[in-house]
């Protein structure tokens, strides 16, 4: 009866839903050709999506109590443990384009858009929960700089039109210099009230956490890549992974922060909503690009050529959009009429993307 009425819970039931529709989208696989099949897959991997928030939050509460446990510094917990957490879809993404599919794209383009996402849409939601939302400057002057840095790094390595070993390696050796940065910043212990637990229920929770986030993810690109093969198939166009990395990979990838965003923001704690639209994107665009490549470009031996124009138009969009952040930001405060300019900012730079992939 208990796990009857845990299941029918009314905020559960999403998550029920969630899961007959990727089951349906393995059946479909088996049982459905052509539109209807299309149509299946593209709901199962909405549920992918909305299943990413379970393990993940298993994962952040891991790090969490560890953090609170060990008495390890606010900085480290929340630039390097929360934000492995957050990040932990993205990562296994884009494991699972470059490693499973070698198709860096997956990767690359599914990154970028979820920062993109994160700086726009995540910090411009949060202000429709509160007129005025401050921040605490402090933050902005360690998070800023960095991410800023590691979008002129990305930038400048694209120049070439490819990705060697060597530019992977700057990437997480970059991120190594900002963790180091993190654990020398004196900042009190992490202090957020965490229940008791065991260790053993605490390692368990996190490495389950872990593979299901990876199977999510790689069932996630299963579907979306016979999707694209799908379509190819009955009506004779290709799909650029561009697309589905903007409409669905990418923002879906970041729903889960954008949830924390908004339970923050209730919560009062605007710093810590806003802060997490910004701190783990140079955790994605350094680690979970990076670690991927190294691994592809070392057992394949050859860097990964990339379509130069299309990424260099994709990283600008970031560019600008952390460049309007930060001026909005620079006052340590973000208004509903300024979170409103973020998204529609969000929604023209999407537009003018798709149009550049699928017409120009």
């Amino acid at each position: 009866m208990n796990l009857i009425n845990l299941i029918f819970h009314r905020n559960n039931i999403k998550y029920v839903i969630a899961l007959i529709l990727v089951i349906l989208g393995f059946i479909g696989l088996y049982t459905a050709e052509g539109t209807p099949l299309i149509t299946i897959l593209f709901f199962a991997i909405l549920g992918v999506l909305l299943l990413f928030n379970i393990p993940s939050k298993w994962v952040e509460d891991s790090f969490a109590f560890i953090s609170y446990k060990y008495k390890i510094s606010s900085a480290i917990a929340g630039g390097l443990f929360l934000a492995i957490a957050s990040s932990s879809p993205e990562f296994f993404t884009a494991v699972s384009g470059v490693i499973w599919y070698k198709i860096f794209d997956i990767a690359f383009d599914t990154l970028v858009w979820s920062s993109i996402f994160n700086l726009c849409v995540i910090i411009g939601v949060v202000t429709f929960y509160k007129p005025q939302v401050q921040i605490r400057k402090n933050i902005l002057k360690r998070d800023m700089p960095a991410l800023g840095i590691t979008i002129l790094v990305l930038l400048l390595l694209a120049l070439d039109g490819s990705y060697s070993a060597i530019d992977f390696g700057i990437l997480v050796m970059f991120y190594f210099s900002y963790v180091l940065i993190l654990y020398l910043d004196k900042s009190k212990p992490y202090s957020e009230v965490i229940n008791d637990s065991s260790n053993l229920k605490i390692i368990l929770k996190l490495l389950i956490g872990f593979i299901l986030i990876a199977f999510l993810a790689h069932t996630m690109i299963s579907f979306g890549q016979q999707t694209i093969g799908l379509i190819e198939e009955y009506y004779d166009v290709i799909l650029p992974i561009g697309v589905l990395a903007c409409t669905i990979y990418g923002p879906g990838t970041s729903i889960a922060d954008l949830f924390m965003s908004i339970a923050a923001i209730k919560k009062g704690e605007d710093t810590a909503a806003v802060v997490n639209g910004i701190s783990s994107n140079t955790f994605d665009l350094t680690i979970c690009i990076g670690v991927p490549g190294l691994i592809y470009t070392f057992l394949s031996g050859n860097a990964i050529t990339i379509d130069l124009n299309a990424s260099i138009l994709l990283i600008s969009i970031l560019l600008v959009s952390f460049i309007l952040v930060f001026f909005i930001l620079r006052n340590g405060k973000i208004t509903r009429k300024e979170g409103f300019i973020l998204l529609l900012f969000y929604g023209i730079c999407t537009i003018i993307y798709l149009l550049n992939i699928l017409i120009f």
